[in-house]
């Protein structure tokens, strides 16, 4: 296919007109909700939703491993019924580990029911509210698969997640570490977190070390790093551990990072053995960046809609004075109104991080892609009309904007996932 330099279709104007739209619809308190449902009975057509995670550690018996589960429901994501009360949902999760693939040989099996109530309509739709389970169990080190199961009572669906789960034998080696939790709190009644706020100075590291011999000359290197931004954190700390099983909660600074998702690793090593552990977090990005690293991160995505003086006014200067040109960019938007700017700026990073998390592609980013391009500019397209999976040719996508009347074809010649535009035009 010839490419077509059609640049009338990418002038930002017709983003920020179609923005502003949106943020006048938002900014009036008409905006029409995501899913609408009875307030008898919400959330009938979709499966219901859970979130998980096991973190293996050593158990008191050295011929014995644990494993900590952590599931949770989010209110929204669960069915309410009406009642004379309120509302109430009633569900019940299951977790069952089996030994053998074709789940025949049944090793720990538990089984939760789950009954909550609110008061009011609003709650039922929670993005913000969990209900939170958590188990212990303990199992010979060794390879598991685990089938956890969640039945809604009130709209007889059913979620099934199937996974492969290795409990490891910390006794093994001269030095182990367990897998790693993080909390925002140092107490015992802290609740584990994968996402913080940017801003947040610090979080717990939670885990355990094994030693054979005690007392261990431990070095412990722990660091976080990221592929999508530049910064990170790395420290080293030597110590003497003497408990053959030690339990370390460590503060880790992390308020120099920038919005992104990180891997973080803790890693011990004792007479020349080593062992390490990872974990994730994801630093959110906040309303206003408040490092030069964000910043500097928020602002490169704008060369799409910005013109070369605002880029030049947001690129020079103290970081104060580009980090009040960034917010001056959006108000000079919107005629100074400072609620549908933050609505319009709000809107242009949601579509840069989904850019970034589904069409990043080597060294490019999400947001630098062709196909990021155009979904930071124009949206989620009507329609896809998707070719990933042809034989006899290369992969490529259709994408339609039918209210825009657009088309753009996009083609991964290699099929290395790298999807290039090479035909946009008008729809008739």
């Amino acid at each position: 296919m010839k490419k077509q330099n059609n640049k009338s279709l990418f002038k930002p104007l017709l983003f920020l007109s179609a923005a502003l739209l949106g943020v006048s619809i938002l900014v009036s308190g008409c905006a029409p909700s995501m899913r609408s449902f009875a307030p008898d009975l919400k959330n009938t057509l979709f499966l219901p939703r859970f979130g998980f995670f096991i973190i293996n550690y050593p158990s008191v018996d050295s011929d014995s491993s644990r494993g900590d589960l952590y599931a949770r429901l989010r209110y929204d994501d669960v069915a309410f019924v009406h009642t004379d009360s309120g509302f109430s949902a009633h569900y019940q999760f299951s977790v069952n580990i089996f030994s053998n693939k074709d789940l025949s040989d049944l090793k720990y099996t538990k089984i939760f029911n789950r009954q909550l109530s609110v008061p009011t309509y609003a709650e039922t739709n929670s993005t913000t509210m969990y209900d939170t389970l958590e188990d212990k169990m303990t199992l010979p080190p060794g390879n598991y698969y685990v089938v956890l199961k969640l039945y809604d009572f009130n709209t007889t669906h059913t979620s099934t997640r199937e996974f492969e789960h290795s409990f490891k034998d910390f006794h093994q080696d001269p030095v182990n570490v367990s897998d790693v939790l993080l909390y925002r709190h140092s107490h015992q009644t802290g609740v584990p977190v994968s996402r913080v706020k940017s801003g947040v100075d610090s979080l717990i590291a939670k885990f355990f070390v094994t030693a054979k011999t005690i007392p261990a000359n431990i070095s412990m290197h722990v660091n976080a790093r990221s592929a999508q931004v530049p910064t990170a954190m790395d420290t080293t700390f030597e110590l003497t551990q003497i408990n053959n099983v030690q339990l370390y909660r460590l503060p880790i600074e992390i308020s120099g990072l920038a919005p992104g998702t990180y891997a973080f690793e803790v890693s011990v090593k004792e007479n020349g053995k080593t062992n390490s552990s990872q974990a994730t977090f994801e630093i959110l990005r906040g309303k206003v960046p408040l490092l030069p690293a964000e910043l500097d991160q928020a602002i490169a995505p704008l060369a799409y809609i910005a013109n070369s003086n605002e880029l030049d006014s947001l690129k020079e200067g103290s970081f104060e004075e580009r980090q009040k040109s960034f917010l001056d960019f959006w108000l000079a938007r919107t005629d100074g109104n400072k609620e549908a700017a933050e609505a319009m700026r709000d809107e242009f990073y949601r579509r840069v991080d989904f850019a970034n998390e589904h069409f990043a592609g080597g060294p490019q980013k999400g947001w630098q892609s062709d196909r990021g391009r155009i979904y930071i500019l124009y949206g989620p397209p009507d329609e896809v009309d998707d070719h990933s999976n042809n034989f006899n040719s290369p992969p490529y996508q259709i994408w339609y904007y039918y209210s825009l009347r657009l088309e753009f074809v996009f083609l991964d010649e290699f099929g290395t996932g790298n999807y290039q535009l090479v035909q946009s035009s008008q729809l008739q």
